[in-house]
This record gives C-alpha cells, sequence and structure tokens, in this order.
C-alpha cells in the first residue's frame, strides 16, 4: 500500500468531500496488473466463506485509467457471488448473490474510484446488510440476507470472472484480504493506518505482495503466497511476464528487506549440459542452492542433470547484519529423455472398429491427429498409414496436429476387414504405432440417432464447450443428414432472453466451421431440425464440436442428433472453405462496407457449388439510426467479380416461428434481420456453378448502401442531446456474418492438393530496441499473434490480418522473444531480441 497525498472528491447524491490525509500502505511492494489477462486465483476459496453468516474482502488498488468492467476481486458464479466490478466513469458494482440466486447490490457513484491514485477498499457483508466502503468512509449499503454455500468458486483478484468476458484489472493491487466475518469501521481504519499481523480473528486469507524483485526477473515464482492458511490459500499467478516494468512485482524495498531473483529454468533434455543456475539477491549477498528432489546434483551455482523426471530447486540467502533472510525461491522444471517422448496418435476416419460404407469401391480420405509434449522442444516429423501390411501411405500434414492420406481399397478383396496401422514419427526419431481394425462394407441403409453430443449446458459460467462425437465413415453412401437440435431448460428454468449460439466442426485439417447458427428463445424449451449433407465432408470419423453461447443467465442445455440416410449424394466428394466470418459493423460513417474483398480459384474437376451465407443482425434502439441491426429489413448483396450478382434480402418473419418455437415470452414474435428467437437462422444459398471455370473469383458481401447509423461515434456530424441521445452509447449495429463455399466433386485426387495459407512471417529489424515491423504480405487474414518470453510466459496478443504494422515491445525487458502466428491451417514461429 502507498502514501495517499492529494485531497479525495467523492460524489454522492449530494457532494460530500472528504479529506485523505496520511492514508499508509505499510509496504511498499505490489503486483501489477497489465489489463489483458493477469490475474490471480485460489481455486476452492469459497469454501473459507461457505456456510459464513458474513463476510468481508478488502484491499488497496491504484488503477491506470477509468473503463468499464475491471475487475478488483470476490467471488462470481451462477451459485453464489461477492465481488466488486469497475464500471464506467469510476462507479462500482459490489454484489452479492447468495445459494438461492436472489441478488444484492451496492453501486458507487461515478467518480467513486480516482484513477492513478491508491485507495483503500471494502465490502462488507453482515447477515443483514451487505456495505461498501472506500478509505475507511461509508459509501453505500443495501439490505440482504442468505448465504454462498458452494464450496468451488474461485476467488480472483484483478478479474471479475464470467463466462468469456475479459473483465481485468489495469493497475496495481495490493493487501488482499478475505474474511468469515463482517468488519467494523474501527477494523477497516486500523488495516489502513497498520499492516495486519495474520494472526486476526477470522481473517482466511491475506496477501501482502511481498514477494520477489521489484521490476525483475521473477519467472518462477508461480504463486502468491497467503500470510494464513498457506498454502491451501495460495493463489495461483496466471498469465502475467513477471519480467520488466509491468506485469510484474513492483515498488520499493524496505532497507533491509532482501529478494531473490531466480528465473524459471525452462524444459531441458537429458542430453544438456551442466548450466549455472544464475538466481542472485539483491542485497548482493551469495545465494546458497539445495536439490530438493530429481535427477539433478549441484555443485557451487552449477546444476548437472542425471536423468529424466522433474528437478526442484531452493535458492536460499540467510542475511546477515545489514539484511534479513530472503523468501526462499524455489524452482521447478522438467527434463525429458527424447528418445522417450514418443507422439499421441488419435484416430479420426476412420476409428477403431468402424464399418467404412461405399456402394462402389472409392477413395476415401484417412485422417489422424498427432501431438506431443513439450511442443517447444518436440515436434511430429512424419506420419504414414500402413494398409493391410503392404501399402504405405505418406500422410499430408496440415501443420497443426492433423495428417490425411487417401486410400483406395482395391481387388477382390476391397470389401471386407483390413488392417490400418499409423505410425508417427517425433524429430527425435520416437516412434508411435496405433493400429485399427476396420470393414469396408458396400450394403448401405439408415443409420438413425447417431449423437453429436448431449447435455451440454452453456450459462454464465460457460460460454462454450467442445465435445467428440463418433459419426460413420463413407463416401457416396448417404444423401441427407438431418440434424436434430434439441435445446432444453436447465434446473432453476431456461435463459430469459434471445442469444446467440452456434455450433462448430473442427475438419480434418484442423480447420473450424460454422454450420448451425442458433438463436435462443425465451425461456422455453424447444426443438429444431436441419439438413447438414452440405456440410457432409465434416461430418464423419471421430469429430469435435464446439457449442457457443455467451449469455448472462441461467443458459440452456444443448443436444444434437444426427441421422443419416442412405442415398447417392449428387457427387461422391465435397469440400467447404470459409470466405468470411467476423461481425462487422453496419451502418459505419467511417467505413460503410466493412467486408472485405475475397478472392478465390477453384481448382480443377469441380462440378458443383454453392455459397452458403448466415448473416443475422443485432443491436437496437433510439441510438441505432432506424432502431437497426436487429428490427431493420434490409437487402444486400453478393458482388461477383465488381458485379452486383446475388440478392439476399435478410428478412424473417417470427410469427408464426419458422421452427415452430411457440409461444415464448418476451418480443419473440418481431420479425428481426436474418433469424428469430428459438430458431435456427436461415442460410442463404447462392449457386456459384457458373463460375467454377473462371481463373479468379473476386466475392465482395456488400450491405444495403442506403443505410447510415446517424448515431455512430464515428459520424462527425453526431451531436449528443442534438442529433442523438448520446453518440458514445457503442450499442450501434451489426451484422454477424458467416460464408461457407461448398464444392463438389467426383475425383477425391482434389482432397490431396488443399492449399494450406503459408503466412510467411517476417519481422524486421531484428534484433532492435523493441520497435518491430511484422508483415506477411497479405491482407484480410484472420491470424492470431501471440508473444512469449523465453520461459513461455505469454507476454502479449493480438489479432492481425496480415499487413504491414508495428508491434512495440519497446517497455519489455531486453532478452529472447518468442513470436507465434496462428492461422486456421498453420503455425509459425520466430525469434526476436530486444537489445
Amino acid at each position: 500500500m502507498k502514501q495517499l497525498l492529494s485531497k479525495f472528491n467523492l460524489v454522492l447524491s449530494i457532494l460530500i468531500i472528504l479529506t485523505i490525509s496520511s492514508l499508509k500502505a505499510q509496504s511498499n511492494q505490489y503486483l501489477d496488473f497489465d489489463g489483458v489477462d493477469d490475474y490471480v486465483s485460489v481455486t476452492n476459496g469459497s469454501q473459507q466463506i461457505a456456510n459464513a453468516s458474513a463476510m468481508s474482502i478488502t484491499g488497496w488498488f491504484y488503477v491506470n485509467q477509468l473503463g468499464y468492467g475491471h475487475g478488483m476481486m470476490g467471488f462470481r458464479a451462477t451459485a453464489g457471488e461477492f465481488y466488486m466490478l469497475e464500471l464506467n466513469t469510476g462507479s462500482i458494482e459490489c454484489r452479492f448473490k447468495n445459494s438461492t440466486g436472489t441478488q444484492y447490490q451496492v453501486v458507487a457513484p461515478n467518480n467513486t474510484i480516482v484513477p492513478q491514485t491508491w485507495q483503500h477498499y471494502a465490502f462488507v457483508y453482515n447477515g443483514s446488510t451487505i456495505v461498501l466502503y472506500l478509505n475507511g468512509n461509508l459509501v453505500g449499503s443495501s439490505a440482504a440476507s442468505g448465504t454462498i454455500t458452494n464450496t468451488a468458486i474461485p476467488f480472483t483478484i484483478g478479474k471479475s470472472i464470467l463466462s468469456t468476458f475479459n473483465f481485468v484489472y489495469p493497475g496495481r493491487i495490493d493487501e488482499v484480504s478475505l474474511w468469515n466475518k463482517a468488519l467494523t469501521v474501527g477494523e477497516i481504519q486500523g488495516m489502513i493506518a497498520s499492516e495486519l499481523t495474520g494472526t486476526e480473528t477470522g481473517l482466511k486469507m491475506y496477501f501482502k505482495f511481498n514477494q520477489g524483485v521489484p521490476g525483475g526477473n521473477n519467472t518462477s515464482i508461480s504463486t502468491l503466497h497467503s500470510e494464513v492458511n498457506s498454502p491451501t490459500c495460495d493463489g495461483s499467478i496466471l498469465n502475467f511476464a513477471l519480467t520488466g516494468l509491468t506485469s510484474n512485482f513492483e515498488g520499493v524495498l524496505n532497507t533491509s528487506f532482501q529478494a531473490i531473483s531466480f528465473p524459471q529454468i525452462p524444459t531441458k533434455l537429458t542430453t544438456s549440459p551442466p548450466f549455472a543456475l544464475g538466481a542472485s539477491a539483491t542485497s548482493g549477498l551469495a545465494v546458497i542452492y539445495t536439490p530438493l528432489s530429481g535427477p539433478a546434483t549441484i555443485n557451487g551455482d552449477t546444476l548437472t542433470l542425471t536423468g529424466a523426471g522433474t528437478v526442484s530447486v531452493r535458492a536460499d540467502q540467510p542475511g546477515n547484519a545489514t539484511y534479513d533472510t530472503a523468501v526462499a525461491v524455489t524452482n521447478t522444471f522438467e527434463v525429458v529423455d527424447p528418445t522417450l517422448n514418443f507422439p499421441i496418435v488419435e484416430a479420426r476416419n476412420p476409428v477403431q472398429g468402424a464399418n467404412i460404407y461405399m456402394p462402389s469401391l472409392s477413395t476415401v480420405q484417412l485422417a489422424a491427429l498427432a501431438t506431443i509434449h513439450y511442443p517447444t522442444l518436440f515436434s511430429i516429423q512424419s506420419m504414414q498409414f500402413v494398409i493391410d501390411g503392404t501399402t504405405t501411405l505418406t500422410a499430408h500434414d496440415f501443420l497443426n496436429g492433423h495428417f490425411t492420406a487417401l486410400w483406395t481399397p482395391s481387388g477382390p478383396n476391397g470389401y471386407g476387414p483390413h488392417t490400418i496401422q499409423i505410425t508417427t514419427t517425433s524429430n527425435y526419431g520416437a516412434v508411435s504405432t496405433l493400429t485399427l481394425n476396420i470393414t469396408v462394407v458396400q450394403t448401405t441403409n439408415d443409420i438413425d440417432t447417431v449423437p453429436a453430443f448431449s447435455q451440454v449446458l452453456l450459462n454464465t459460467d460457460t460460454s462454450s464447450s467442445l465435445q467428440d462425437g463418433l459419426l460413420p465413415s463413407y463416401v457416396g453412401a448417404f444423401d441427407t443428414i438431418m440434424a436434430t437440435l434439441t435445446v432444453t431448460c436447465p434446473t432453476g428454468g431456461c435463459g430469459a432472453y434471445d442469444r446467440v449460439a452456434s455450433i462448430d466442426v473442427r475438419g480434418h485439417d484442423g480447420q473450424w466451421f460454422e454450420i448451425i447458427r442458433y438463436i435462443t428463445p425465451y425461456s422455453v424449451a424447444c426443438s429444431h431440425k436441419i439438413d447438414l449433407a452440405d456440410y457432409m465432408s465434416l461430418l464423419q470419423g471421430k469429430v469435435t464440436f464446439r457449442i457457443n453461447c455467451t449469455t448472462f443467465d441461467n443458459g440452456y442445455v444443448y443436444a444434437l442428433k444426427l441421422d443419416f440416410k442412405s442415398g447417392a449424394p449428387p457427387h461422391k466428394y465435397s469440400s467447404v472453405m470459409q470466405i468470411w466470418k467476423d461481425i462487422y459493423a453496419f451502418g459505419d460513417y467511417a467505413n460503410l462496407q466493412p467486408v472485405p474483398l475475397y478472392n478465390l480459384t477453384y481448382p480443377g474437376n469441380i462440378i458443383t457449388s454453392k455459397l452458403k451465407l448466415v448473416s443475422t443482425g443485432h443491436g437496437w434502439g433510439t441510438t441505432n439510426t432506424s432502431n437497426a441491426a436487429e428490427f431493420y429489413e434490409a437487402t444486400h448483396h453478393i458482388w461477383v467479380n465488381g458485379t452486383s450478382t446475388f440478392t439476399q434480402h435478410n428478412w424473417t418473419t417470427c410469427n408464426p416461428n419458422p421452427d415452430a418455437c411457440s409461444p415464448q415470452n418476451g418480443t419473440w414474435t418481431y420479425s428481426r434481420a436474418g433469424w428469430c428467437p428459438g430458431a435456427i437462422a436461415r442460410s442463404f444459398d447462392f449457386d456459384m456453378t457458373p463460375y467454377i471455370s473462371t481463373s479468379t473469383i473476386g466475392l465482395q458481401y456488400v450491405f444495403y448502401q442506403s443505410y447510415i447509423d446517424l448515431c455512430h461515434p464515428n459520424n462527425p456530424s453526431c451531436i449528443t442531446g442534438t442529433t442523438c441521445s448520446n453518440c458514445a452509447d457503442g450499442y450501434n449495429p451489426t451484422l454477424d456474418v458467416t460464408a461457407n463455399l461448398i464444392a463438389w466433386f467426383d475425383d477425391a485426387t482434389i482432397l490431396s492438393v488443399k492449399t494450406i495459407d503459408h503466412i510467411n512471417m517476417a519481422i524486421s529489424p531484428n534484433p532492435s530496441s523493441g520497435i518491430f515491423n511484422l508483415s506477411s504480405g497479405k491482407t484480410n487474414k484472420n491470424y492470431f499473434v501471440t508473444v512469449t518470453n523465453i520461459v513461455g510466459t505469454t507476454v502479449k496478443q493480438f489479432k492481425w490480418n496480415g499487413e504491414k504494422t508495428a508491434m512495440d515491445l519497446s517497455t519489455y525487458s531486453k532478452g529472447v522473444y518468442i513470436v507465434k502466428v496462428n492461422s486456421d491451417t498453420e503455425t509459425e514461429f520466430r525469434k526476436l531480441v530486444i537489445e
């Protein structure tokens, strides 16, 4: 905690000026949170206050700047909440939700939080009232009752966990405590004036943040020490860089205090030579090393490996007449034998014991997934499919763990049982072999009620779930795949509002594709059907489904089953290519046509093709011109090679409901832009067959050209209170767009020439002082960039469209960093050096 030197103005219903003088923190060390993904989490922290009739949380906070959704501290889950969250303009949401779901809150006035100023907060529940104190002064209170019975809620610092929303804190935090009693005003003012001893009645967690070297290399520190109930209540330090002047322990050491910096030791190979341990004390006194466990010996500051396993080394500095004893730091790392780290192989198509249905002997795409532990050291060198011990097929590597090969059963023994061996080799020569016994079957009947997934609950706590389904393997055997999506209510009832949900499928090349867009109904359960035959190439073998729905309520339970109907499809093979998938502003004055041009070229032997477009409009209200986009009837167009070619009247009548999901609560009867509550969003299918022989095709999705959102903040003519009630409202109209290109063909060789989007990342200058130019020579891409330090801690993440851009790492410590760029099909790494 720090000394408060200035006066503090607090706006209540009337203006009260509180003069804060000589409020002091007892330690000058704290933890700096980057506001991107840094936070501390105590697993099952709620067990410390479960069933307690009173509780309190306190801490010192210094926010860098005001903003919405800065998670401060507390518990947050469907089954219990007690947390503090910064809202807009310096307001604070202090919420208590008991185990029955009843919710109470105190919302502090605007400007309660003063940026770049240390302030002390205490949120107290005494069994009948919740109270917020700022710097020992009452801010607000509200009646409340009940308890939290859930013992599995994490206690978080610097983040308010709510589904995928990243409510993280940008600034400094110190002296956080949790109590299973209601603190009095006197106790709160006492802890502001004097540091806690750790023996106080009811104190369940107490974090002083006095660890590591301020601004030093603290990468070996993985837990935040609690002065009470340690190690049970120690917190995991998550996503911090733990080096440099941000995202690290910071502050000023006391005169007699010394700390140890012991940089995290990365995973080593058994063949690694002896190395210096490299710890240091801020006092300059010599560090003493003690081997705690594992295959290693230490001589002085040199460690020698003696085998594979987990090695733990403790660094101590006992102090002297000038310096106190340093807190010991333990460094734990893995030692791996490269010849014994085998690839992990999973068959994806077909799987063990499966039938491959094909009315005539045809080429089938074999697929497998290979991973390996310690991917920074090891990689998959190659994969082969060996058929019946005689035919060897080298698999195509999609550079993301996914491998495929083409096999054509032939001759009199084509139908019947076969053995497939999948042999995978690492870059150090370690070999794994997986054997499959499968059968090629000529006769095909309907295969009904194949479960893709079931009982998937998505609610406030969980917004996405991965599920594997075992589907038939086939070539030319089915012409219809009828999907039944069932949406039921969890305990406590269905969610009360329409939310955007979707179901994605990961292809055998590792790419994700949205196959169903769904909008939840108002508080009722429903069932829906859709033919997914266009996605036949994705729906065979072992398939990973991703179910998505971000919501703030009780949510829904999802299940999907597939009925495969026998019959010859239009052509034996198909493929899917994602053209667009993003949420685009509609009517943004600064960019009225935000969907990028997509250029494509069909490979030879394509016979038919279609573009499947789903586009749902969202946003509404008086600050959106004409109540767009949810309730705005518009006609958009697909342009092909610069010419308006296809028309999309993106409007859906919702009464009667398209999927017969009625009646519902809420506004379900109102027609909407491309969707209805309780229905699968319509797919607009456009025939691209006339263009398959065109050398290059330019596709554009052109939004209705006569619409402009006059209340958009990018409109220079928007004047709050005159032309619009609030130009900065931010809830402007958008279109959520997914467009997939389906191609059908009979020549299976096309499957073997699928194009990989090579990123060809370049970084220059390298080394540099921290400013790097990142380029690929491409545009309109959907890349994701991750920068990690040498020990693997993520220090920066961002989306990148492939165009040349400056990457500013000038505030980071000197040293070596790894840049990873992901596309849907490929991952590339580069090393960079900050001088």
